[in-house]
C-alpha cells in the first residue's frame, strides 16, 4: 500500500486530535479565565474525550491497522470518513447540548460502524496465520473493542430506570473506558509492534506466545476490578485487582525481555528518531503498568481514585505519553510517512510537564499540603505546547501532502 494513500486521512485524524487538544486547553483556561456564558465545562468535556478517543486514537489506530496489515484500503475508505463524520457530529452538538438525542445519535452511530470495522478486519485477517502472536493481539483488540461498547449500550436503559448517577451507571462508563484502553488500544499497540517485530524476523517463540497473550488477556480482565472499589470497597473485589496487576507484570515483564534482548536489531531496523520516539511509548506503558503495581494496596487503590489529579495524569499518560507517541513513530517507521521531530519534541515537552504537574499536585493533595503557586496558569500553559506540538506535525504532513519535495527539520 503506498503511504500517499494514508496521508490524507492520517492528516484528519491529527487535525481532530488538534480541535481535541485546544477543548482540553480550554478546560484548563476555565481555571485561570473568565470563560463566555455559553461554556459548559461539562459539555466541553464530553467533546474533548470523544473527539480525542475517537476521532484521533481510534481513527488513527483504523489507519495503522489497515496499512501494517496490507488490507485494501479502498474498502475501508469510505467506513473511515463515515466514521470520522459522526465524530464531526459529536464536535458540533457535545459542546452545545452535551449528552441529548442528537449526540447520542453520533455516538450510537460511531459504534455500529466500530462493529463493521472489526467485522471486516477480523474475516480479511482470517488468510493470516492465527497462531502468529501479531493475529492473536489483533483479534484480541478487535474483541475488547467490540466487549467495550456494552458500557455506553447500557446508559440508556440505565438512565430509563432513574440510575443515572448511580453506582452501577458509573460502572458502566467505566467499563467502556477500561476496555477501549487497556484493551482495545493496547492490544492493537501490542499487536502492530509485533508484526514490526516479526517482519524483522524477532519472534517471541511458540511458549512466550502463549505465555504473554493469556496472561495478558486474563490480566486485562481482572484488572478492570479497580474501576468498581471506588462504589464496592470489598476485599474480594481488590483481591481479584490485585491478582490481575500481576499478571500484567509478568506479561509485560516478557515482552520487555524480548525487547531489550533485541534492541539493537531494532535500532537498526528504524531511525533514531523513530527509535527514540517508539522506546518513550513502551517507557510509559511500563510506568502505567508500574502504577497499577503500587495500587494493588487497598489504600493506595482508595487515593488513586478519589484524587482527580491521579486520574487525568494516569488516563493521559496512556493516551498521550504511550498510545500517540506510539503511533506517531509507526507512521514514520511502517507506514514510512516522514514526521516533524521539532513538533514532536515540543509535543513531548508538553506531555511530560503536565504529567509532572498533575501527579506533583496529585501528591500534594495527597499529603494535605494544598496547591502549588500559579499551579492552574502552569498547566494551562504547558498544555499549549502539546497543542503547539500537534499543529506543526499536522502542518508539515499538509505541506507534504501539496509539496512532495518538502523542506528540513523532517524526520
Amino acid at each position: 500500500m503506498k503511504a500517499n494513500q494514508l496521508l490524507l486521512p492520517i492528516i484528519a485524524s491529527l487535525g481532530l486530535f488538534i480541535i481535541a487538544s485546544i477543548l482540553g486547553l480550554s478546560m484548563r483556561a476555565a481555571f485561570v479565565i473568565d470563560m463566555p456564558e455559553w461554556f459548559v465545562y461539562k459539555n466541553v468535556q464530553h467533546a474533548h474525550s470523544h473527539v480525542a478517543l475517537l476521532g484521533w486514537l481510534y481513527g488513527i489506530f483504523y489507519i495503522a491497522i489497515v496499512s501494517v496489515y496490507q488490507l485494501d484500503f479502498k474498502r475501508y475508505k469510505r467506513l473511515y470518513w463515515v466514521s470520522q463524520g459522526t465524530v464531526l457530529g459529536m464536535l458540533f452538538t457535545f459542546p452545545i447540548i452535551g449528552y441529548a438525542s442528537l449526540s447520542i445519535v453520533f455516538s450510537t452511530s460511531h459504534i455500529a460502524l466500530c462493529y463493521i470495522f472489526a467485522y471486516r478486519v477480523w474475516r480479511d485477517t482470517q488468510g493470516q496465520s492465527n497462531s502468529s502472536l501479531h493475529i492473536l493481539l489483533l483479534k484480541a483488540s478487535l474483541m475488547f473493542l467490540v466487549l467495550s461498547t456494552i458500557g455506553p449500550l447500557l446508559l440508556g436503559p440505565l438512565m430509563a430506570m432513574g440510575l443515572k448517577g448511580s453506582a452501577v451507571y458509573y460502572a458502566a462508563i467505566q467499563f467502556y473506558l477500561h476496555f477501549q484502553f487497556n484493551g482495545w488500544f493496547v492490544f492493537a499497540m501490542l499487536g502492530i509492534f509485533v508484526a514490526f517485530l516479526q517482519s524483522r524476523d524477532i519472534d517471541f517463540g511458540v511458549s512466550l506466545n502463549n505465555s504473554f497473550f493469556w496472561t495478558l488477556i486474563v490480566a486485562t480482565i481482572m484488572t478492570f476490578a479497580l474501576a468498581i472499589t471506588w462504589s464496592t470497597p470489598h476485599l474480594g473485589i481488590f483481591i481479584i485487582n490485585s491478582f490481575g496487576v500481576i499478571l500484567q507484570l509478568i506479561a509485560m515483564s516478557i515482552f520487555l525481555k524480548i525487547i531489550f534482548s533485541n534492541r539493537n536489531h531494532i535500532k537498526e531496523s528504524i531511525s533514531t528518531f523513530a527509535y527514540n520516539i517508539i522506546l518513550v511509548a513502551l517507557f510509559a506503558l511500563f510506568l502505567k503498568v508500574l502504577i497499577q503495581a503500587i495500587i494493588v494496596i487497598p489504600a493506595m487503590a482508595a487515593v488513586s481514585y478519589s484524587i482527580r489529579n491521579f486520574v487525568i495524569g494516569f488516563i493521559h499518560l496512556l493516551m498521550l505519553g504511550c498510545l500517540s507517541l506510539f503511533i506517531i513513530g509507526i507512521v514514520r517507521t511502517i507506514i514510512q510517512i516522514p514526521i516533524n521531530v521539532w513538533g514532536t519534541k515540543i509535543f513531548v515537552g508538553g506531555i511530560i510537564i503536565t504529567e509532572m504537574l498533575l501527579f506533583a499536585q496529585g501528591l500534594m493533595l495527597w499529603q494535605k499540603l494544598g496547591f502549588m503557586p500559579y499551579y492552574y496558569l502552569t498547566l494551562m500553559l504547558a498544555s499549549t505546547l502539546i497543542v503547539i506540538g500537534i499543529s506543526i506535525i499536522t502542518c508539515f504532513l499538509v505541506y507534504q501532502l501539496r509539496n512532495p519535495k518538502y523542506g528540513g527539520g523532517i524526520s
